[in-house]
Protein backbone atom coordinates (compact mmCIF):
# COMPACT_ATOMS: atom_id res chain seq x y z
CA UNK A 1 0.00 0.00 0.00
CA UNK A 2 2.80 2.80 0.77
CA UNK A 3 4.18 2.12 -2.65
CA UNK A 4 1.48 3.74 -4.71
CA UNK A 5 1.93 7.37 -3.57
CA UNK A 6 5.62 6.93 -5.10
CA UNK A 7 3.76 4.96 -8.28
CA UNK A 8 1.01 7.56 -8.94
CA UNK A 9 3.68 10.49 -8.83
CA UNK A 10 6.01 8.69 -11.24
CA UNK A 11 2.73 8.01 -13.84
CA UNK A 12 1.73 11.86 -13.63
CA UNK A 13 5.43 12.60 -14.55
CA UNK A 14 5.55 10.08 -17.35
CA UNK A 15 2.43 12.09 -18.95
CA UNK A 16 3.71 15.77 -18.16
CA UNK A 17 6.90 14.69 -20.13
CA UNK A 18 4.84 13.38 -22.88
CA UNK A 19 2.74 16.02 -22.98
CA UNK A 20 6.18 18.55 -23.01
CA UNK A 21 7.69 16.39 -25.97
CA UNK A 22 4.51 16.74 -27.34
CA UNK A 23 4.39 20.32 -27.33
CA UNK A 24 7.79 20.38 -28.37
CA UNK A 25 7.07 18.19 -32.07
CA UNK A 26 4.14 20.57 -32.47
CA UNK A 27 6.01 23.79 -31.81
CA UNK A 28 9.11 22.14 -34.22
CA UNK A 29 6.22 21.46 -36.99
CA UNK A 30 4.88 24.73 -36.74
CA UNK A 31 8.29 26.48 -36.20
CA UNK A 32 9.10 24.38 -39.64
CA UNK A 33 6.09 24.97 -41.86
CA UNK A 34 6.79 28.37 -41.35
CA UNK A 35 10.60 28.37 -42.34
CA UNK A 36 9.24 26.65 -45.41
CA UNK A 37 6.50 29.21 -45.98
CA UNK A 38 8.87 31.76 -45.84
CA UNK A 39 11.38 30.26 -48.13
CA UNK A 40 8.91 29.37 -51.13
CA UNK A 41 8.09 33.04 -50.42
CA UNK A 42 11.44 34.14 -50.87
CA UNK A 43 11.98 31.69 -53.60
CA UNK A 44 8.76 33.42 -55.02
CA UNK A 45 9.77 36.60 -55.23
CA UNK A 46 13.41 36.02 -56.26
CA UNK A 47 12.29 34.17 -59.16
CA UNK A 48 9.48 37.46 -60.00
CA UNK A 49 12.34 39.47 -59.40
CA UNK A 50 14.79 38.00 -61.78
CA UNK A 51 11.96 37.28 -64.34
CA UNK A 52 11.00 41.00 -63.91
CA UNK A 53 14.95 41.68 -64.59
CA UNK A 54 14.92 39.85 -67.46
CA UNK A 55 12.00 41.36 -68.78
CA UNK A 56 13.84 44.58 -68.58
CA UNK A 57 16.88 43.28 -70.84
CA UNK A 58 14.74 41.50 -73.67
CA UNK A 59 12.89 45.12 -74.03
CA UNK A 60 16.59 46.72 -74.08
CA UNK A 61 17.66 44.55 -76.50
CA UNK A 62 14.52 44.35 -79.11
CA UNK A 63 14.85 48.71 -78.71
CA UNK A 64 18.53 48.25 -79.89
CA UNK A 65 17.69 45.99 -82.75
CA UNK A 66 14.33 48.04 -83.97
CA UNK A 67 17.21 51.36 -83.33
CA UNK A 68 19.73 49.91 -85.45
CA UNK A 69 17.52 48.92 -88.50
CA UNK A 70 15.55 51.96 -88.51
CA UNK A 71 19.11 53.80 -88.97
CA UNK A 72 20.27 51.51 -91.84
CA UNK A 73 16.74 52.29 -93.28
CA UNK A 74 17.52 55.85 -92.93
CA UNK A 75 21.28 55.66 -94.38
CA UNK A 76 19.97 53.20 -97.53
CA UNK A 77 17.84 56.27 -98.09
CA UNK A 78 20.41 58.61 -98.87
CA UNK A 79 22.24 56.03 -101.12
CA UNK A 80 21.07 55.83 -104.78
CA UNK A 81 22.26 52.62 -104.77
CA UNK A 82 21.94 51.18 -101.90
CA UNK A 83 20.61 47.22 -100.40
CA UNK A 84 20.57 44.89 -97.52
CA UNK A 85 23.36 42.62 -97.49
CA UNK A 86 25.27 40.36 -94.70
CA UNK A 87 27.56 43.29 -94.35
CA UNK A 88 25.25 45.97 -92.82
CA UNK A 89 26.04 46.58 -89.04
CA UNK A 90 23.13 44.92 -87.59
CA UNK A 91 23.84 41.56 -89.39
CA UNK A 92 26.85 40.15 -87.00
CA UNK A 93 27.05 37.11 -85.86
CA UNK A 94 26.02 37.66 -82.35
CA UNK A 95 26.40 41.33 -80.66
CA UNK A 96 26.96 41.18 -76.66
CA UNK A 97 26.10 43.56 -74.01
CA UNK A 98 27.49 42.79 -70.29
CA UNK A 99 24.86 45.34 -67.89
CA UNK A 100 25.45 44.46 -64.12
CA UNK A 101 24.73 40.78 -62.62
CA UNK A 102 23.88 39.91 -66.30
CA UNK A 103 24.21 39.16 -70.06
CA UNK A 104 22.52 39.49 -73.28
CA UNK A 105 23.17 38.21 -76.75
CA UNK A 106 21.60 39.46 -79.74
CA UNK A 107 21.41 38.32 -83.44
CA UNK A 108 19.19 39.57 -85.86
CA UNK A 109 18.15 37.40 -88.56
CA UNK A 110 17.18 38.84 -91.78
CA UNK A 111 13.99 36.63 -92.91
CA UNK A 112 13.69 37.54 -97.32
CA UNK A 113 15.85 34.67 -97.50
CA UNK A 114 13.56 32.20 -96.80
CA UNK A 115 10.04 30.78 -98.25
CA UNK A 116 7.22 32.16 -96.85
CA UNK A 117 4.73 29.38 -96.71
CA UNK A 118 1.76 32.53 -96.16
CA UNK A 119 2.58 32.47 -99.70
CA UNK A 120 1.01 29.98 -100.76
CA UNK A 121 -2.67 30.67 -98.54
CA UNK A 122 -4.18 32.73 -102.13
CA UNK A 123 -1.63 31.87 -104.97
CA UNK A 124 -3.44 29.54 -107.94
CA UNK A 125 -2.51 26.29 -108.97
CA UNK A 126 -0.02 27.61 -111.25
CA UNK A 127 1.39 30.27 -109.63
CA UNK A 128 4.83 31.13 -109.73
CA UNK A 129 4.68 30.57 -105.83
CA UNK A 130 3.61 27.35 -106.00
CA UNK A 131 6.15 26.56 -108.86
CA UNK A 132 8.95 27.98 -106.79
CA UNK A 133 7.71 25.87 -103.55
CA UNK A 134 7.56 22.65 -105.75
CA UNK A 135 10.73 22.53 -106.82
CA UNK A 136 11.79 23.65 -103.17
CA UNK A 137 10.28 20.76 -101.85
CA UNK A 138 11.52 17.96 -104.30
CA UNK A 139 14.78 19.56 -104.19
CA UNK A 140 15.59 18.66 -100.51
CA UNK A 141 12.92 15.99 -99.74
CA UNK A 142 12.80 14.32 -103.11
CA UNK A 143 8.31 13.87 -102.48
CA UNK A 144 6.33 16.36 -104.35
CA UNK A 145 3.25 14.99 -102.48
CA UNK A 146 4.51 16.62 -99.88
CA UNK A 147 4.69 20.13 -101.23
CA UNK A 148 0.39 19.07 -102.04
CA UNK A 149 0.62 18.56 -98.36
CA UNK A 150 2.08 21.81 -97.10
CA UNK A 151 0.11 23.45 -99.45
CA UNK A 152 -3.39 22.19 -98.17
CA UNK A 153 -2.72 23.02 -95.31
CA UNK A 154 -2.32 26.95 -95.21
CA UNK A 155 -4.44 27.39 -98.67
CA UNK A 156 -8.17 28.68 -98.17
CA UNK A 157 -9.59 25.85 -100.62
CA UNK A 158 -11.29 22.41 -99.00
CA UNK A 159 -10.33 20.22 -102.13
CA UNK A 160 -7.08 18.02 -101.58
CA UNK A 161 -4.29 18.32 -103.94
CA UNK A 162 -3.02 14.83 -102.38
CA UNK A 163 -5.02 11.67 -101.44
CA UNK A 164 -5.27 12.61 -96.90
CA UNK A 165 -3.94 16.15 -97.68
CA UNK A 166 -7.38 17.98 -96.57
CA UNK A 167 -9.46 17.22 -92.85
CA UNK A 168 -10.18 13.60 -94.11
CA UNK A 169 -6.37 12.92 -93.49
CA UNK A 170 -6.36 14.40 -90.06
CA UNK A 171 -9.65 13.66 -88.47
CA UNK A 172 -9.00 10.08 -88.08
CA UNK A 173 -5.60 10.12 -86.68
CA UNK A 174 -5.44 9.18 -83.07
CA UNK A 175 -4.94 12.98 -81.89
CA UNK A 176 -7.92 14.40 -84.58
CA UNK A 177 -7.27 17.98 -85.44
CA UNK A 178 -8.48 19.87 -88.66
CA UNK A 179 -5.77 21.48 -91.61
CA UNK A 180 -6.32 25.30 -90.73
CA UNK A 181 -6.39 26.63 -94.27
CA UNK A 182 -5.11 29.97 -93.47
CA UNK A 183 -1.98 31.56 -92.74
CA UNK A 184 -0.18 30.07 -89.93
CA UNK A 185 2.04 32.09 -87.27
CA UNK A 186 4.63 29.93 -86.48
CA UNK A 187 6.37 27.42 -88.92
CA UNK A 188 6.68 24.86 -86.62
CA UNK A 189 2.83 23.66 -87.34
CA UNK A 190 4.26 22.38 -90.71
CA UNK A 191 5.61 19.15 -88.84
CA UNK A 192 2.40 17.81 -88.13
CA UNK A 193 1.40 18.02 -91.99
CA UNK A 194 0.49 14.43 -93.34
CA UNK A 195 3.64 12.67 -95.00
CA UNK A 196 6.14 15.07 -92.88
CA UNK A 197 9.22 12.71 -91.99
CA UNK A 198 11.29 13.94 -89.08
CA UNK A 199 14.43 13.99 -91.93
CA UNK A 200 11.79 15.73 -94.21
CA UNK A 201 11.40 18.36 -91.63
CA UNK A 202 15.36 18.24 -90.79
CA UNK A 203 15.73 19.28 -94.41
CA UNK A 204 13.15 21.83 -94.77
CA UNK A 205 13.02 24.09 -91.88
CA UNK A 206 16.40 26.26 -92.18
CA UNK A 207 14.21 27.17 -95.34
CA UNK A 208 10.87 27.98 -94.54
CA UNK A 209 9.11 30.86 -92.71
CA UNK A 210 5.80 32.31 -91.78
CA UNK A 211 5.52 35.91 -91.86
CA UNK A 212 2.55 37.76 -91.14
CA UNK A 213 1.36 38.84 -94.81
CA UNK A 214 1.33 36.86 -98.67
CA UNK A 215 3.04 38.35 -101.28
CA UNK A 216 6.57 38.75 -99.83
CA UNK A 217 9.82 38.23 -102.03
CA UNK A 218 13.05 37.05 -101.98
CA UNK A 219 16.20 39.41 -100.73
CA UNK A 220 18.67 37.87 -103.57
CA UNK A 221 21.89 39.35 -101.25
CA UNK A 222 20.52 36.86 -98.66
CA UNK A 223 18.93 33.76 -100.36
CA UNK A 224 20.87 30.47 -99.77
CA UNK A 225 21.67 28.58 -103.09
CA UNK A 226 18.53 25.83 -102.04
CA UNK A 227 16.28 28.91 -102.68
CA UNK A 228 18.04 30.72 -105.92
CA UNK A 229 18.05 27.35 -107.35
CA UNK A 230 13.90 26.55 -106.24
CA UNK A 231 13.37 30.16 -108.18
CA UNK A 232 15.20 29.70 -111.56
CA UNK A 233 16.80 25.78 -111.69
CA UNK A 234 19.15 27.74 -114.76
CA UNK A 235 20.29 29.73 -112.47
CA UNK A 236 24.44 30.04 -112.24
CA UNK A 237 24.03 29.53 -108.63
CA UNK A 238 27.79 29.01 -107.56
CA UNK A 239 28.96 31.74 -110.14
CA UNK A 240 26.13 33.94 -107.61
CA UNK A 241 27.89 32.65 -104.53
CA UNK A 242 31.13 33.31 -105.60
CA UNK A 243 30.19 36.82 -106.30
CA UNK A 244 28.84 37.32 -102.97
CA UNK A 245 31.59 35.50 -101.09
CA UNK A 246 34.08 38.38 -103.20
CA UNK A 247 31.95 40.74 -100.96
CA UNK A 248 29.54 41.37 -104.36
CA UNK A 249 26.58 43.36 -103.71
CA UNK A 250 23.34 43.09 -105.99
CA UNK A 251 21.71 46.65 -105.89
CA UNK A 252 19.80 46.72 -109.23
CA UNK A 253 18.09 43.88 -111.39
CA UNK A 254 20.36 44.46 -114.25
CA UNK A 255 23.70 42.82 -112.34
CA UNK A 256 21.24 39.69 -112.20
CA UNK A 257 21.35 39.02 -116.00
CA UNK A 258 25.06 37.14 -115.86
CA UNK A 259 23.46 34.81 -113.27
CA UNK A 260 20.49 33.71 -115.34
CA UNK A 261 18.27 35.57 -112.85
CA UNK A 262 17.10 38.89 -114.48
CA UNK A 263 13.47 37.13 -115.50
CA UNK A 264 13.53 35.89 -112.18
CA UNK A 265 9.82 36.95 -110.47
CA UNK A 266 9.87 38.20 -106.98
CA UNK A 267 13.67 39.14 -106.00
CA UNK A 268 14.45 41.97 -103.77
CA UNK A 269 17.37 44.09 -102.91
CA UNK A 270 15.92 45.49 -99.27
CA UNK A 271 14.19 43.26 -96.77
CA UNK A 272 11.43 44.56 -94.19
CA UNK A 273 11.21 41.64 -92.24
CA UNK A 274 13.89 40.62 -89.72
CA UNK A 275 13.76 38.13 -86.60
CA UNK A 276 15.53 39.64 -83.11
CA UNK A 277 17.33 36.24 -81.41
CA UNK A 278 17.82 37.09 -77.63
CA UNK A 279 19.41 35.43 -75.17
CA UNK A 280 19.22 36.84 -71.33
CA UNK A 281 20.99 35.59 -68.48
CA UNK A 282 20.73 37.05 -64.89
CA UNK A 283 23.65 36.33 -62.62
CA UNK A 284 27.32 35.20 -63.64
CA UNK A 285 25.69 31.28 -62.37
CA UNK A 286 23.27 31.34 -65.08
CA UNK A 287 20.84 30.53 -62.57
CA UNK A 288 18.03 32.58 -64.56
CA UNK A 289 18.01 31.98 -68.52
CA UNK A 290 15.64 33.01 -71.43
CA UNK A 291 15.69 32.78 -75.05
CA UNK A 292 13.02 34.94 -77.29
CA UNK A 293 12.65 35.60 -80.39
CA UNK A 294 10.97 38.91 -81.69
CA UNK A 295 9.38 39.31 -85.26
CA UNK A 296 10.40 42.48 -86.27
CA UNK A 297 8.58 44.57 -89.23
CA UNK A 298 9.93 47.61 -91.19
CA UNK A 299 7.03 50.14 -92.45
CA UNK A 300 8.98 51.50 -95.05
CA UNK A 301 6.45 54.33 -95.36
CA UNK A 302 7.09 55.58 -91.99
CA UNK A 303 10.99 54.28 -91.13
CA UNK A 304 10.03 52.27 -87.77
CA UNK A 305 10.05 49.05 -86.98
CA UNK A 306 8.02 47.39 -84.81
CA UNK A 307 7.65 44.22 -82.82
CA UNK A 308 4.96 41.97 -84.56
CA UNK A 309 4.99 38.81 -82.42
CA UNK A 310 7.50 38.02 -79.91
CA UNK A 311 7.89 34.37 -78.23
CA UNK A 312 9.62 32.96 -75.56
CA UNK A 313 11.34 29.60 -76.52
CA UNK A 314 12.84 26.78 -74.82
CA UNK A 315 16.42 27.22 -73.63
CA UNK A 316 19.13 24.81 -75.11
CA UNK A 317 22.49 24.69 -74.72
CA UNK A 318 22.98 25.48 -78.64
CA UNK A 319 21.70 28.40 -78.10
CA UNK A 320 24.05 29.52 -75.44
CA UNK A 321 26.68 28.44 -77.45
CA UNK A 322 25.32 30.15 -80.43
CA UNK A 323 24.30 33.72 -78.62
CA UNK A 324 26.07 33.52 -75.42
CA UNK A 325 29.28 32.19 -76.75
CA UNK A 326 33.12 33.54 -77.36
CA UNK A 327 33.18 34.54 -81.02
CA UNK A 328 30.71 37.68 -80.73
CA UNK A 329 30.99 41.50 -81.25
CA UNK A 330 31.49 42.46 -78.02
CA UNK A 331 29.67 46.06 -76.44
CA UNK A 332 30.10 46.34 -72.25
CA UNK A 333 27.89 48.24 -70.56
CA UNK A 334 27.96 48.85 -66.95
CA UNK A 335 24.97 50.68 -64.76
CA UNK A 336 25.68 51.88 -61.62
Amino acid sequence: MGLRPSSSLGRQRGVALITVLLVLVIAVAALTHTITRNRIAVTRTGALLANTQLAEFVGGAEAWARIALERDFEQDKEEPNSADTAEEAWAVPALSFNPDNGKMRINIKELHSCFNVNNLTDAGQESEQKQFFDRLVRNLTGKADLARAIEDWVDSGDTPLAPGTEDDGYLGREVAHRTPDAPITDISELAAVVGMEPEDWQALRPYLCALPETGTAINVNFAPPEILAAIEPQARVTELESFREADGVFTEREQLEAYGLNSAPGLVFHSRYFLARIAVQLGDQGDHQQYWESLLQLDERRGLVRVVQRQRRPFAVAQMGELLGEAVSEVSQKTN
